[in-house]
C-alpha cells in the first residue's frame, strides 16, 4: 500500500493542485482521499487500504493524505481519488452546491458508499473566567450580548468549523463584523495552539469538531479553564436544516453529568459515480466484514460498529447503485427500519 501526499488545502493553489490531470494508474488501483497523517481519518484510510489489498486479488490501494471533510468531496468529484472520507454534512453541501460552504458550485459526481462511520460533533467551550466576569454563561447570552462579546477562536478555513461557526453566529443575529463591533474578535489558528490561548486568557469561546477521544482530551486539558456549553435552539435549527444532525452527548467533563446539546456532522465514505460496481462492493465488504480490524486503526475508531440505520442515512447524497443493491441483499434496508442497532463485532479474518 502506498501513501501519497496531497498538496496543501489552503486557498486557490490547493484547489488547483487537486484538480490537475491525474497521472496514469495501474489497473485495479483505487485512491482513498483521507486526512492529514496523524489524524483519525488518515489512520482509518490506511487500515482500509490495507484490508482492501488483502481482500481483492491484484488490487492496489493508495491513500491520499492531507485532505479533510471540506476538500475531499471536491477531490472525489474531480476523480483525483476514487473514494474519500467526508463529513456527511459537507458531502451534502457539496452535492447540492450550498451557497455558504461551496458558493453554489455543485459537485454532483459524488455518490455515497456508506454513512454512519463515525460521529463528529461540534463542541463549543466558554472560558470559565469570561463567564464569571460577564455573566454570559450560555452561548446564546455570549453571542447576543450588546457588550462583552467573546474573542472566538477556531481553526482556519479549510476546516468545516469556520463554516459552522458562521452559521451559528447568523442564527443568533450576529456575524464576524458584529462580534468585532462589540469588542470581541475572531481568531483563527492551528488546533495545537488553541488550548494555550484559552489557558492564557487570549480567547473566550472555542469552536471545534471532535470525536469521543478528542473531546475527552480537550475536556482534560481545559478542565479548569473552559466548559462545554449547549448550542442554542436557533443554532441547532439552522444547522439541522442544512445537513447536520441534532446530537446529545456527554462531552467531558460533564460537570453535572448532563448531556450537551450539539450537532453531528457525521462521517461518510463517498465514491465517484463512475467507479465500477465490483470495486464498490469489494470496499463495502471490507468496511463491514473487517470492522474489528478497522476499529483498531485509531483510538477515535474504537467504537466503530456500523448500524444499518446510520449507514443508509446519506443526507441527500445519492447512494452508488452497487451500494444500494449490496445493502438490499444483506437485509440492511429492512434492518434500518428498526432504528439504531449496531451490528455485533466479529473476529477479523486471518
Amino acid at each position: 500500500m502506498l501513501i501519497r501526499p496531497m498538496a496543501g488545502v489552503a486557498g486557490a493553489a490547493a484547489l488547483a493542485a487537486v484538480l490537475l490531470p491525474a497521472p496514469a494508474r495501474a489497473a485495479e488501483e483505487v485512491r482513498i482521499a483521507a486526512g492529514r497523517p496523524g489524524t483519525p481519518w488518515h489512520a482509518f484510510a490506511v487500515a482500509l487500504a490495507r484490508r482492501y489489498e488483502a481482500a481483492v486479488p491484484g488490487g492496489k490501494a493508495v491513500t491520499i493524505a492531507r485532505g479533510n471533510g471540506y476538500w475531499n468531496p471536491i477531490v472525489v468529484n474531480a476523480r483525483r481519488a476514487e473514494f474519500g472520507l467526508s463529513n456527511a454534512a459537507s458531502a451534502a453541501w457539496a452535492y447540492r452546491g450550498d451557497e455558504t460552504a461551496y458558493r453554489k458550485k455543485k459537485y454532483t459526481d459524488i455518490r455515497a458508499v456508506m454513512a454512519g462511520l463515525q460521529p463528529v460533533w461540534i463542541a463549543a467551550m466558554l472560558r470559565v473566567d469570561y463567564v464569571r466576569n460577564t455573566g454570559h454563561d450560555t452561548l446564546d447570552r455570549a453571542l447576543r450580548a450588546g457588550r462583552g462579546a467573546p474573542r472566538i477562536v477556531m481553526e482556519p478555513f479549510s476546516s468545516l468549523v469556520p463554516i459552522v461557526a458562521d452559521r451559528i453566529l447568523a442564527s443568533m443575529g450576529s456575524s464576524r463584523r458584529i462580534v468585532r463591533e462589540r469588542r470581541g474578535d475572531i481568531l483563527q489558528v492551528g488546533a495545537a495552539q488553541i488550548p494555550s490561548m484559552i489557558r492564557g486568557e487570549r480567547a473566550d469561546l472555542y469552536f471545534e469538531a471532535v470525536g469521543p477521544v478528542r473531546a475527552a482530551a480537550l475536556g482534560a486539558a481545559l478542565a479548569d479553564h473552559a466548559r462545554f456549553v449547549d448550542l442554542p435552539p436557533a443554532a441547532l435549527a439552522a444547522l439541522t436544516r442544512t445537513g447536520a444532525a441534532a446530537y446529545s452527548t456527554a462531552l467531558r467533563p460533564a460537570r453535572r453529568g448532563r448531556a450537551v446539546k450539539t450537532v453531528d456532522l457525521g462521517t461518510v465514505l463517498i465514491v465517484h459515480r463512475n467507479v465500477g460496481n465490483r470495486v464498490v462492493r469489494a470496499m463495502l465488504r471490507v468496511l463491514i466484514d473487517d470492522r474489528e480490524v478497522l476499529a483498531r486503526s485509531h483510538a477515535e475508531w474504537r467504537d466503530y460498529a456500523p448500524s444499518p440505520y446510520e449507514a443508509l442515512k446519506t443526507r441527500g447524497v445519492p447512494m452508488h447503485p452497487a451500494a444500494a443493491s449490496f445493502f438490499r441483499e444483506r437485509g440492511w434496508t429492512e434492518l434500518a427500519k428498526r432504528g439504531r442497532i449496531p451490528l455485533p463485532r466479529r473476529k477479523p479474518r486471518r
